[in-house]
């Protein structure tokens, strides 16, 4: 592909992104997305064929590298470890790795949006796809990780402590997202910040605290919840 049509390319992906997050699927037309861009119609169709087609590229694009620079943590951990790896180091590079790749990379908080918009919408444009190729092997592996250290775990204990995770990790990039939107210096964002103070801190401070936080949280409930499986 020629350096022109590569650029092209990326800004419809940069547009669609941008568009995804703001309005759903069904809002957005390919009118609405060359003009975006900045392109003829017709480059939409040249590279994507459709607006599903090109919906699918956008979460490619960030979740193949977020699920790939994940489980590969993940992986490293546990080769170095074993059978002997425990479960707070697992969280951990969970709940590191989606802050990292949400909040460290370009782009990273809009994306977010699009997956929580993606998780909540009624129709199947995208969310086969979506599940079968970046949630499921995440979730897949993590479970079994658990599992292999907490091995009386139920399947639907596993399933509500990934997800309990998750969903912490979720609201911690909200957040972060929100206090920049706002700026720390508003009356709002002030606010935010006597209440929560971490949001005052660099990124990396926050990525580390809230890191940290969370790992200690749900391994906590973790032990309090199941003591029988406990080492």
């Amino acid at each position: 592909m020629s350096q022109d049509r590569q650029e092209t390319k990326e800004k419809l992906l940069d547009a669609a992104e941008n568009l995804f997050a703001r309005r759903c699927f069904d809002e957005v037309s390919i009118r609405d997305l060359a003009t975006e861009a900045g392109v003829n119609v017709a480059a939409v169709n040249y590279h994507f064929q459709t607006k599903e087609n090109l919906f699918q590229e956008v979460i490619a694009r960030r979740f193949v590298h977020q699920r790939d620079a994940t489980l590969g943590a993940l992986n490293r951990y546990l080769v170095e470890t074993g059978e002997g790896h425990d479960l707070a180091p697992v969280v951990h590079i969970l709940a590191e790795q989606f802050l990292r790749g949400s909040l460290g990379s370009t782009g990273g908080s809009v994306f977010m949006m699009i997956v929580a918009r993606e998780m909540h919408a009624n129709n199947n444009h995208g969310s086969m796809t979506f599940f079968k190729e970046m949630v499921q092997p995440v979730f897949r592996t993590f479970a079994l990780a658990i599992r292999s250290c907490r091995p009386r775990m139920s399947d639907e204990d596993i399933a509500f402590f990934v997800a309990s995770v998750v969903g912490q990790i979720h609201h911690f990039i909200v957040r972060w997202h929100k206090i920049q939107t706002l700026g720390k210096d508003s009356p709002e964002g002030s606010m935010m910040i006597q209440i929560f103070p971490v949001l005052g801190r660099s990124l990396e401070e926050y990525i580390s605290e809230v890191s940290d936080y969370i790992t200690r949280f749900s391994t906590a409930a973790a032990e309090s919840l199941y003591p029988e499986v406990s080492e």
